[in-house]
């Protein structure tokens, strides 16, 4: 892992600085990014976001949310600009639907990430398995540079490790984060306003998805799961944003919860034969594995992947892994 005054060097250097979000960005995603861009235009630098995926309206509360331009990095002239910033990917091209993007030599990347699977890919690379997300070593980084917190900071910070950590309940919430997070509400943080829009505004369309998964609900041994058909989903006439959001809400706070329940999956259908399927976990429980032996990836308590084929064949083969 490189120092935080090497990685602080190299963005003083640059002048025009990409930042890209991973595939259906979620709110450390968002977070961290938006944090990192408030802080770059302090230093006057030229700084570009991008999401190949819409962004969730969740997270239009955050400031500078709206300066996320929605497109394809892999669109842009990359030769354009000096430096490209990786937050939240465990993968170096988890940013494009293209899948590999061939970058100019010139330009350099910086890895901030808390993923297990990260194999350092970058130029310069500061990477904490042990973190509860990215933020909080984007955290690191910014007060080992002595940088001054601003309010519209500590809310992009604090959304991203509230959300990462399922409100403070993940197996990697540790001491540090809360301490974090402490202190990310002296700096200006809106607690309650971030629980509000992170928790508690939801669209009145997606009860419509909770009733369907919670009437599909089966159990097989420690394993609850449930399933909503590509017919069915449309008649909810919920948004794509609105379905990612509804979905880690019903695995981590309707299912999962379920006595001598281990570990949560939600199959969503969300085109024909495209199956979406979201998976949370407590304790030791590791959903992770069962996420990369299927193609996807994510953390110990909270995974995803996706599957080509029927629901029936998807709910099979992942029960088949996770049920081992």
């Amino acid at each position: 892992m490189d120092s935080p005054k090497t990685i602080l060097k190299t963005v003083k250097a640059a002048n025009r600085i990409l930042i890209p979000l991973h595939l259906r960005p979620d709110g450390d995603m968002v977070g961290s990014a938006l944090a990192c861009y408030h802080f770059l235009k302090s230093l006057r630098k030229t700084v570009v976001l991008i999401s190949a995926d819409p962004v969730d309206k969740t997270f239009s509360f955050l400031p500078g949310e709206k300066r996320i331009k929605i497109e394809d990095p892999a669109k842009l002239d990359l030769a354009k600009f000096d430096l490209i910033i990786l937050l939240d990917n465990g993968d170096p091209f988890r940013y494009s639907k293209a899948g590999r993007v061939d970058l100019p030599p010139q330009l350099l990347l910086i890895n901030i990430d808390h993923h297990d699977s990260n194999r350092e890919f970058g130029d310069l690379n500061y990477v904490n398995e042990n973190a509860a997300a990215a933020a909080e070593i984007l955290l690191d980084l910014f007060q080992a540079w002595k940088v001054n917190i601003t309010p519209d900071m500590a809310n992009c910070l604090l959304t991203a490790i509230y959300t990462d950590t399922i409100g403070f309940m993940s197996k990697k919430t540790s001491a540090e984060t809360l301490t974090k997070a402490a202190y990310l509400i002296k700096r200006g943080a809106n607690r309650g306003k971030i629980v509000e829009n992170a928790f508690q505004s939801w669209s009145p369309k997606t009860p419509r998805i909770w009733s369907v998964l919670l009437n599909n609900m089966k159990t097989r041994k420690s394993i609850a799961y449930s399933q909503i058909s590509y017919k069915d989903l449309k008649k909810t006439g919920c948004t794509s944003e609105e379905l990612s959001s509804a979905r880690g809400f019903a695995a981590s706070e309707l299912l999962l919860p379920i006595n001598n329940i281990k570990a949560a999956a939600i199959f969503t259908e969300e085109n024909p034969k495209q199956i979406r399927v979201s998976m949370r976990s407590k304790d030791r429980f590791s959903v992770e594995n069962v996420a990369k032996i299927m193609g996807g990836g994510g953390h110990a308590n909270s995974a995803a992947f996706n599957y080509a084929g029927n629901l029936k064949d998807a709910v099979s083969k992942t029960l088949k892994h996770l049920t081992k």
